[in-house]
Formats: structure tokens, C-alpha cells, sequence
């Protein structure tokens, strides 16, 4: 003889943990459409405001600038920035004077960061690399020399057409200038696989 009390009592069970798993998928999903909105998409409006802040403060000053590094890899594979890259990467030219760049960096500190700014010299050459914070987001400005054809930073040195006359381009909604020949920089920085190769190896 079938117990039907216990067939019951089992279906019930299987119900519950139906409604149990169902909730917590449901919980599962919210805390992700949170993340996503709150944390990642609000991490790259930031970021955008500060670049866009920083050239705004390079152009109203006469200073060419262009994106460089993961900035740039970010421009050109996705059109937008690569959040889980350290910082903003910026290249801009030696200004004539020091008192002229310290101008600058100030500028720089008072209207788009003023919580840390430091620098150092670069690893192979003596121009500076200038590193400043918000309280969320970092960006590095290097220094970049322009002499007989050559363009020198404190990373290495390429040819100067390399660089100039630099071209409009875009990540995520603010208009920048890069490289006239993107293609070299990133190959010289991430390898010949800077297209196709998984984002994620090179950080």
C-alpha cells in the first residue's frame, strides 16, 4: 500500500526547496545588477570625469596630450576603459619652463585631484612620470621630450612620427587624442597579440 501522507509530506519538501533555491537565485541576480550599476558602471563614470577634467586642463593651457598604455589599449580594443587597469595613463609634452609645468601640475591638483600627487623619474630616461589621486581613481601624466625627430619619455624613446600629428579618438563618452600610429605604441608596450589576446593577460 502507497503512504500517501509521506508521498505528500515529500512533495511539499521538493516545493520548499524549490522556493529556497528560486529566492536565493533571485538574491544572487540583484546583488549582481547592483554591483554592476553601483560599483563597476559609477567606478567608470569617475574615471571619466577625471580624464575628462585632465584634458580640459592640458587644452585650455596649449598642452598637446594623448592617451598611452592601458589607456590607450582600452580606447583602441573596447572603445571605453579598462577598469581593472591600475590608473589613467596620459603622455603630454615637456612644457618649456619649469615654473610652466609646475603651473600645470597644480592646476591639475586643484581641479581635478588634490588628495595625493607625487612623482619620480623615469625608469630609462630622467623625464618625470606625475602620479595623482582622487579618493577612487589614479592617474599617471608623463613627461615627454620631442628632439631631432625623436620622442623621448621616461620609458624608452620612438620615432616622433610615431606619435604626431596625434589622432581624435574616443573612450567611452570623452573625445581624446592618440597616437597617429596607435598600433606601434601598443605593440611596443603589450606584444604583437595587443588585438586578439585576452585583456586580462596583460594586467
Amino acid at each position: 500500500m502507497v503512504d500517501v501522507h509521506r508521498k505528500e509530506g515529500g512533495g511539499i519538501g521538493v516545493s520548499w526547496v524549490r522556493a529556497i533555491v528560486f529566492v536565493l537565485l533571485v538574491y544572487v541576480i540583484s546583488v549582481t545588477v547592483d554591483f554592476c550599476y553601483n560599483v563597476y558602471y559609477d567606478r567608470e563614470a569617475a574615471f571619466q570625469n577625471v580624464l575628462n577634467c585632465s584634458l580640459q586642463v592640458f587644452r585650455s593651457n596649449s598642452v598637446d596630450c594623448w592617451l598611452q598604455n592601458g589607456t590607450l589599449l582600452g580606447s583602441a580594443r573596447l572603445g571605453r576603459l579598462l577598469l581593472w587597469d591600475a590608473d589613467l595613463d596620459i603622455g603630454f609634452v615637456q612644457a618649456n619652463h619649469t615654473e610652466k609645468l609646475q603651473l600645470l601640475m597644480n592646476e591639475l591638483d586643484s581641479k581635478c585631484f588634490g588628495v595625493r600627487s607625487d612623482r619620480r623619474r623615469g625608469v630609462r630616461n630622467p623625464l618625470l612620470v606625475f602620479r595623482k589621486c582622487t579618493e577612487r581613481i589614479c592617474a599617471e601624466f608623463h613627461e615627454t621630450s620631442i628632439s631631432n625627430g625623436i620622442v623621448t619619455t621616461g620609458d624608452g624613446a620612438s620615432p616622433q612620427r610615431e606619435l604626431f600629428p596625434l589622432r581624435t579618438c574616443t573612450i567611452g563618452d570623452v573625445v581624446a587624442q592618440c597616437p597617429y600610429n596607435s598600433s606601434y605604441y601598443l605593440r611596443e608596450a603589450y606584444g604583437s597579440g595587443w588585438l586578439t589576446a585576452s585583456l586580462l593577460e596583460f594586467f
